[in-house]
């Protein structure tokens, strides 16, 4: 179902809590027996829209609000079962009605005022993803492809962006700024993996949300994992899912395109969101792409590089009665959270790499070498000290999830986060960022050609450099041509 629609059962949910809420000073409703089921039917729409539009935290306040009101008319809608028609409406006082009226004011308030604002987004001249299941080992894939994947030579090709999506809201987080890195001149691949990725999109489409109860450890990982080694742990498995899924679909691309063996791929840059990104990282460290002449680049998206860290050991000095005190509490199995360190093995770049990460990494001193207080120490120090051209974007203001669709699909992250108010232009900044990289990155690849190797490539189309309206903070070493 489309966001856009969201707004006809809020309304509906509305309308049936109003009517029995004021039929005790409606003198017209009190012969209106049937009014006692709208609460429940409220709280039954209410319960629906999750399924059907996924999570939407701004409903909660009104879902709280219709489980109470619906608790409190149940001996109503049991009189109303039995045929026994109640005017226990009559006992509530006019205090009663008034307080509940502005808790339902504040709860129908925080529905409307969050609401999805896809519509007021301006329209891009792009078709719908085109959706392709990819079967493997053990796993299930479904390919998002947002334009034409085209190869040979003398043809006219688009270069493509490989998008590895976030662990929260998965791929169906990332439809507005696909749609605009497709409008701006980039075929973008995009995936969802079954039983990994939260919602799942399959090959007709269909979201599942099966996976709903690894939301909590998704956010305790995001939260946690510089500073816990039981958060620490599961972003590494995280990171390690990526890398395979990384290492089995990418090849696979050339088969999407129906080419000759003959045939090159177009340039590809690689994007990848939370433990995607830091999968790439991990892999150019590796050298793994440093066969594949086609790859562009790398874009680490809200990354953490949690691999970087490890378990600190407990180094207690001083009295012995000390020790023997931490001796005592080492015994206690589970009764301090162990903490983790920030190592020196950070991942170096041999393509290119872009870390772009929230403006809460600027709210840290760069030098911070705290107990895991700055999350983003790892990018820091990645810049700084590993070898290669590193470079770190930060979108001043930004939070952890504004460089996805939510500011429009899910404005109270935004507001809750950073107070985010210009939200079309955000989405449209993060996509600006991605393509102008990109531009820069094929630049410098044509740079590099000679004249012989031009007359053998495929006429490639070259984005066009995109304006960015918020404020950019850009670190970077070894990119002398970096200019966003």
């Amino acid at each position: 179902m489309a966001m856009s629609e969201l707004w006809m059962p809020e309304a509906l949910v509305c309308l049936f809590l109003v009517l029995p809420l004021f039929r005790p000073l409606v003198r017209s409703l009190w012969p209106l027996d049937g009014l006692v089921w709208l609460p429940l039917f409220a709280l039954l729409i209410t319960v629906g829209i999750f399924p059907a539009y996924g999570f939407r935290p701004e409903c909660l306040p009104i879902l709280l609000f219709a489980l109470i009101y619906t608790t409190a008319a149940s001996g109503s809608i049991i009189s109303s079962i039995r045929s026994q028609p109640s005017d226990a409406f009559r006992d509530r006082s006019i205090a009663l009605t008034v307080l509940a009226s502005i808790l339902l004011s504040a709860a129908v308030f925080t529905m409307f005022a969050f609401s999805p604002r896809t519509g007021s987004y301006p329209k891009t001249e792009t078709e719908p993803a085109k959706l392709i299941k990819i079967p493997g080992i053990g796993k299930n894939y479904c390919l998002q492809i947002y334009g034409p994947i085209q190869t040979g030579l003398g043809q006219t090709v688009r270069p493509i962006i490989f998008l590895v999506p976030p662990e929260i809201g998965a791929s169906a987080s990332m439809k507005l700024v696909c749609s605009e890195l497709e409008n701006k001149g980039y075929t973008v691949v995009t995936y969802s993996r079954k039983d990994f990725d939260l919602p799942f999109i399959d090959e007709n489409g269909k979201k599942h949300l099966s996976l709903l109860a690894k939301m909590p450890g998704y956010l305790y990982t995001s939260i946690m994992g510089t500073r816990l080694v039981s958060a620490n742990n599961r972003g590494k498995s995280m990171e390690a899912e990526r890398q395979a899924d990384i290492e089995y679909l990418l090849p696979r691309i050339y088969d999407l395109s129906g080419g000759t063996g003959n045939d090159e791929l177009p340039p590809i840059l690689l994007v990848g969101y939370g433990a995607g990104g830091s999968a790439l990282a991990y892999l150019n460290d590796k050298g793994v792409f440093a066969s594949n002449n086609n790859l562009l680049g790398i874009i680490a998206v809200e990354s953490r590089l949690w691999s970087s860290y490890q378990a600190k050991s407990s180094d207690v000095s001083g009295a012995s009665s000390i020790r023997n005190l931490m001796d005592i509490v080492d015994r206690l199995p589970g009764f301090l959270p162990k903490t983790v360190k920030l190592t020196k093995s950070l991942p170096s770049a041999n393509l290119p790499v872009l870390y772009l990460v929230s403006g809460n990494a600027l709210k840290y001193p760069s030098l911070d070498y705290g107990e895991g207080k700055n999350p983003y120490q790892a990018i820091f120090d990645a810049e700084r000290l590993a070898s290669g051209p590193i470079a770190i974007a930060i979108i001043e203001g930004s939070a952890p999830l504004d460089y996805q669709d939510f500011p429009l699909t899910h404005p109270v992250y935004s507001f809750s986060l950073s107070k985010l108010k210009d939200a079309a232009n955000f989405i449209s900044d993060t996509a600006s960022i991605i393509s102008n990289f990109g531009v820069l990155l094929l630049d410098q690849s044509l740079q590099a050609e000679t004249e012989d190797d031009e007359l053998q490539q495929p006429v490639m189309i070259i984005p066009v450099r995109s304006p960015i309206s918020s404020s950019l903070f850009v670190e970077s070493r070894a990119m002398p041509w970096l200019k966003l």
